[in-house]
């Protein structure tokens, strides 16, 4: 700003008396410098300062080391709409318009404005000076005050197109571009004439206040800047250079010209009195906000696990805040409001007791966030929440833990409440977070803070890049949301991120997580306008409205909806109505009979009005069909080109979602959702089955099924499902028809039949209580008794090929066994095996079996008999060691079918026989192969883990016909007909079986004992053995005497047997070890596992072993085989018995007398760290070496409370658990065996 008063004192001076004419020269010298100076502006002062500062700009740009606090805060364009954010390297951009200015300023005066004015007639260089600063004083103030007029409003420019500017930004808002390049542009102005001034005499007048002014200025400017403050910064330029201009104009009136500034001093005190007051607090302001963030490119990873501060880094290594600033303040701006919100954050851990809708039953883990502090209220998915019962506790940052109860679950979106009580909270101070929609934007900078990858902490920093994206679909039988739109952002979040809140800088949730793509980083989220208005009703204790016209409407772009029909007409009515929108709703599916249907909607119909309002947002149509419940909305829509009104009646949507369970045994039973309806496009009605195959008597996919009908009577709801259920008896076999909901039109409707056992089979009837947040359980007891089964008389099939008719009696004793394992004890993994087995005793009803078909003492077995008669029957024996077991039917419940018992041969088989194997198809229908005994190999398994049963001890024979290998069981018969060997399957390993012949002469003892009326309990050795050469013997140090005796046996084959394992507990532990080679039993050379059999029948023998390259004689005790399992405690979701046989085979130290034999994944058990194959030794400090003080120790707990246990795996290791009680659903009980019984087991 020039100063007029300049030019009237120099003509003073010339003009003076001779007494002054020292000071005269002397101020001609000074002026001639200045004229000089002036003359080579460019060359001297401002080119040397606009070098300068050309250097520190180059520097910045190229080593961006000058500052390391700023350089990380150059941010890009946030979004569409033109927001903008001041950054450091602006700073190095000012520098450079500064340079320019200066440049430009000199080029002017020098080579425009005085050769202007000189040609005007104007000669002095004093008055060519002066009028020069006149005149671009002028004509820039003019401009800075023309553009200042603008951010003020007045006077009212927004005619010329410009969007006016609010003036109440903060920090956490963007500024528009004009706004950007004014205060750059001002700034820079203020520097340059700052350096103009510097530059010139300090004794000219004005000198220091000008230097003040600009200096005040351009703070005041910057701090505007920064704070978004457009219209303050407008009229603090305005109350500047509007007096300057008009000075400038008036210039050629001196006196005019010097009370004008005299004016202008005036105004300008009082703007830097009122500057300092805003530039200091300002200052302060920023300066916290700023802070101090050297480091911060440290954090350029935005998916750092347990950070507390993440900053997102652009491919130039420019970064962006929200709040529309730059630099170290933007970041401490985050770092304050995640420290902020990490105790309103909490990790939530959860448990899905049963299989429910779309949900299946386990454990899992997930996010959620206060929004409600003083109710205690927490927002979550739906799917956490979870549509049926649920068992959940919230982790807060401190780790403090709380039980939660579920108060809310939305019916369609991902959204719901859990509830805690706030007065139990001890350590945290409780803080909400506020739901703010409104606030999602394309390019909001945001942070989601949540249980990411199963961290309980974890930030992930992204940017907002849709907003309108349509929802995704998640897949089958799996959870899907409709009618709303979804959030898009890459976070590229894992397990558990779940209920996560997306946050702006003000520490406000725009959305929650929902989903995310596996092929991609991006993640999707929930709007919060449904998620606030539910929230709000909750807070007010009123009903939550939810409005359903069982349609689902899906947003396409204007181009889309035109080729549907919609003309430009309603095209531009909709832009108009509904600006910033870029399409409309289009019908995706309407459910067959419900309203939508009933009224005549269609797809493919275009959504143009409902009751008059043009609707072309998720919004606003649930906002109409929440707020119409019951009632009806009169809708238009475009179909092709004509426009169609309906009237649609509105039903309440909580009414279709399911709010009892059936427990059927495992099986669960629920009405069919609008959530599986609406995205099978099935009617809302119906029954849907959930593990059906647990009560099935065939095996199918474990798959939702509908049911369509039971015992001949169709059900369409559980009410109806409960009224047939009570009418069939205990095991009481009853046809089914069901569907898979996917199969809906392709009218794939299966038959079947299902079996209800009262003791596996329990039924239950739970239902939601949104007080207690559990689901209350009535259990259904007034069930009919068993029914007496009716005798069926069979006729077996009859082979009418000659040559192998004497096999006609071997075809009546072959039966069809099924075994149903409702629990997994005993190491048991499969819950339905099926084979074939053989009458052994007509009379008796006895029946053999391959092991691998009877694996559990814990079964519900049937015979069918000629695939016609379908009668139970019990296990009787199972060997320890070899592939068989033995059940009993009633002969009674057979009538006067003849069936026949298979006659045992005394001949063992040989290597060479000729044999028929007669099998069963999988028709059922017999087979006949001939074939010829290759050899007799011993059976080799492989351990398991967790230990479950396998054959060993045991030769079997190996046929040269392959086909024989396809079947699972077959009788080996000579050619009288008489039985050799049945053909078993056993395990081999996991997932592969074999199959051989095993010689009948191992079925005796059982038999016998059980002709006799008598358990049959053999004894035996309890070890493993495998066959070893004799090279190998005499390797070990077996001595040439011996090894000359044994080649005097007569044998077939050259071996011996070594001790490979001897099992725990048994008497001959510690007597025999491994790697014996066993030489003699009772003073028999031991050459084949015949030799072994004294063990079944002697209490003690006298066994000599080669151990070490000596002989030992040893004494050994045998132990009696008992059936180890006889009690079974349900205890946390866990199953706990004895050890049993194969246990203790694999263990070399039995650390307790208590067995975890099995885990159900959805319990406290399995998500506090039990599993199976753990000892367990102590509960709550208490002792438990046998199963009956486990017992005791067990249901001395209290309820809803954690129980110290301490188990030793199978590897040996000790562990401490802790795991919760919850007898709701997890209740304690004990199965014990009970050969009485119609099942062979009962709860005590």
């Amino acid at each position: 700003m020039a100063d007029t008063n300049d030019t009237a004192a120099a003509t003073a001076a010339s003009g003076g008396s001779d007494q002054q004419q020292p000071t005269r020269k002397r101020f001609q010298k000074r002026t001639l410098s200045a004229e000089y100076l002036q003359e080579d502006y460019e060359q001297n002062t401002l080119g040397a300062t606009a070098g300068f500062f050309c250097a520190i700009w180059a520097g910045w740009l190229m080593g961006e080391h000058f500052s390391s606090t700023f350089t990380t805060f150059d941010y890009p364009d946030l979004d569409k709409d033109g927001q903008y954010h001041f950054g450091g390297k602006d700073i190095a951009l000012v520098v450079l318009i500064t340079s320019k200015l200066l440049f430009v300023r000199a080029g002017l005066f020098r080579y425009v404005l005085r050769p202007l004015l000189r040609c005007l007639g104007v000669q002095s260089f004093e008055r060519q000076q002066g009028m020069a600063e006149h005149v671009y004083t002028g004509l820039v103030y003019l401009a800075s005050a023309i553009s200042a007029a603008y951010f003020v409003g007045w006077p009212r420019l927004d005619s010329l197109g410009l969007e006016s500017l609010w003036s109440g930004a903060s920090l956490d808002e963007g500024v528009s571009t004009e706004f950007k390049v004014f205060v750059l542009g001002q700034c820079a102005l203020r520097l340059a004439e700052l350096v103009a001034v510097f530059i010139e005499d300090e004794n000219r007048p004005g000198y220091y206040r000008r230097i003040a002014i600009h200096y005040l200025v351009a703070g005041v400017l910057a701090c505007a800047g920064l704070l978004g403050q457009a219209k303050f910064a407008g009229l603090v330029v305005l109350a500047i250079d509007l007096p300057t201009v008009i000075a400038a104009v008036s210039g050629v009136s001196s006196a005019l010209s010097v009370c004008l500034h005299k004016f202008m001093n005036v105004v300008a005190g009082g703007i830097a009195a009122l500057s300092t007051l805003v530039v200091l607090p300002s200052l302060v302001y920023v300066s916290a906000r700023c802070g101090s963030l050297a480091d911060t490119r440290q954090e350029n990873n935005i998916l750092a696990t347990n950070s507390l501060l993440t900053t997102p880094m652009s491919s130039n290594s420019n970064t962006a805040s929200s709040d529309g600033t730059t630099g170290t303040g933007a970041a401490a701006s985050w770092q304050d409001t995640i420290e902020s919100k990490l105790n309103s954050i909490v990790s939530i851990k959860f448990i899905r007791p049963f299989t429910f809708e779309t949900e299946n039953r386990g454990t899992s883990q997930a996010t959620g966030f206060i929004v409600d502090a003083n109710n205690g209220i927490i927002l979550t998915n739906r799917h956490v929440v979870s549509a049926g019962p649920v068992v959940a506790r919230a982790i807060f940052n401190n780790h403090e833990e709380i039980e939660l109860k579920a108060i809310y679950r939305d019916p369609i979106h991902d959204f719901g409440f859990f509830k805690f009580d706030p007065a139990l909270i001890k350590h945290t101070k409780l803080e909400e977070i506020e739901l703010y929609p409104e606030g999602a934007k394309v390019g909001v900078d945001i942070r989601v803070i949540g249980n990411d990858a199963g961290q309980k902490v974890s930030i992930l920093a992204s940017s907002i890049s849709l907003i309108d994206r349509n929802v995704p679909r998640l897949g089958d039988m799996t959870y899907n949301d409709s009618n709303t739109f979804y959030i898009q952002a890459s976070t590229n979040g894992t397990g558990g991120s779940s209920g996560s809140p997306m946050i702006n800088i003000a520490g406000q949730a725009v959305a929650i997580v929902s989903a995310g793509l596996t092929k991609a980083s991006t993640d999707l989220y929930l709007p919060l306008d449904r998620v606030k208005c539910v929230l709000e009703s909750i807070q007010a204790q009123t009903e939550v409205k939810r409005g359903t016209i069982q349609t689902t409407f899906e947003y396409r772009s204007y181009d889309e909806v035109r080729r549907l029909g919609v003309s430009d007409t309603v095209e531009n009515n909709v832009r108009q109505d509904v600006p910033g929108g870029v399409g409309m709703m289009v019908v995706k599916t309407v459910l067959p009979d419900g309203p939508g249907h009933i009224a005549g909607l269609e797809e493919g119909d275009v959504l143009y009005r409902i009751n008059g309002k043009t609707v072309a947002h998720f919004v606003l149509l649930e906002e109409l069909l929440d707020g119409n419940v019951d009632q009806t909305l009169d809708m238009t829509v475009i179909r092709g080109k004509t426009s169609k009104d309906v009237q649609v009646s509105v039903q309440n949507l909580h009414a279709l979602e399911p709010s009892q369970m059936l427990q059927v045994g495992g099986t669960t039973m629920t009405n069919l959702s609008f959530q599986l309806a609406n995205h099978y496009r099935v009617p809302a009605t119906g029954v849907i089955a959930n593990w059906l195959f647990c009560i099935l008597e065939e095996p199918i996919a474990i798959k939702p099924y509908v049911l369509k009908s039971i015992n001949g009577k169709a059900v369409a709801n559980i009410t109806q499902v409960i009224d047939v259920i009570k009418t069939i008896g205990n095991n009481e076999c009853v046809p089914v028809k069901y569907f898979h909901i996917s199969e809906y039109y392709n009218n794939c409707l299966i038959d079947g039949s299902i079996k209800i056992s009262h003791l596996w089979n329990q039924v239950a009837l739970y239902t939601r209580n949104d007080c207690s947040g559990l689901w209350d359980r009535e259990s259904i007891t007034d069930l009919p008794p068993a029914r007496d089964i009716e005798p069926t008389n069979v006729v077996f099939p009859v082979i009418k090929n000659a040559d192998v008719a004497k096999l006609q009696d071997v075809v009546h004793s072959i039966v069809k066994v099924k075994c149903m394992i409702p629990i997994f004890i005993e190491g048991n993994v499969n819950r339905i095996n099926a084979g074939y087995g053989a009458i052994i005793d007509a009379e008796r009803g006895l029946v053999v079996v391959g092991r691998e078909t009877v694996a559990s003492t814990a079964s519900r077995i049937t015979i069918t008999i000629a695939g016609t008669a379908v009668i139970p029957a019990k296990l009787r024996f199972q060997h320890p060691t070899i592939s068989y077991a033995i059940v009993q039917y009633d002969p009674k419940h057979i009538g006067t079918t003849k069936v026949q018992a298979i006659k045992l041969s005394e001949k063992a088989l040989e290597a060479g026989d000729s044999i028929r194997m007669l099998a069963m198809s999988k028709y059922e229908t017999p087979v006949c192969l001939n074939a010829q005994v290759t050899n007799i190999l011993p059976v080799e398994t492989t351990s398991f883990e967790p230990p479950r049963w396998r054959s060993i001890n045991v030769e079997v024979a190996q046929l040269d016909n392959p086909t024989a290998a396809n079947y699972g069981f077959g009788i080996i018969v000579d050619e009288n007909g008489d039985a050799q060997a049945l053909w078993l399957e056993y395990i081999k390993a996991k997932k592969a079986m074999g199959v051989g012949g095993l010689p009948v002469q191992a079925l005796v003892p059982a038999l016998r004992a059980l002709q006799r009326d008598e358990e049959p309990e053999p004894r035996s050795l309890k070890v493993e053995i495998t066959p070893i050469t004799i090279v190998k013997a005499r390797q070990a140090g077996l001595s040439n005497e011996r090894s000359n005796e044994l080649q005097s046996t007569a044998s077939t084959r050259s071996q011996l047997y070594q001790i490979k394992r001897v099992e725990a507990l048994s008497k001959a532990k510690g007597v025999l070890q491994e790697l014996d080679i066993v030489v003699s039993i009772n003073g028999k050379l031991v050459r084949t596992l015949e030799d072994f059999d004294a063990q079944f029948t002697n209490p003690t023998l006298e066994i000599v072993v080669l151990r070490d390259s000596q002989e030992h004689t040893l004494q050994v005790e045998t132990t009696e085989s008992k059936q180890e399992v006889g009690k079974v405690v349900c205890w946390a979701g866990a199953l706990f018995h004895a050890p049993h046989k194969t246990v203790l085979q694999q263990s070399t130290t039995v650390p307790s007398g208590v067995y975890c034999a099995d885990v159900v994944l959805s319990s406290y058990s399995y998500e506090n760290g039990m599993v199976e194959g753990h000892w367990v030794t102590h509960v709550n400090d208490v002792a438990t070496p046998d199963i009956d003080s486990f017992e005791r120790a067990v249901n001395a707990c209290q309820d809803n409370e954690y129980v110290r246990v301490k188990i030793i795996s199978s590897k040996a290791k000790p562990n401490v658990l802790t795991i919760k009680m919850c007898y709701h659903y997890w209740p304690t009980r004990t199965l014990v065996k009970d050969q009485e019984s119609a099942e062979g087991w009962r709860y005590i």
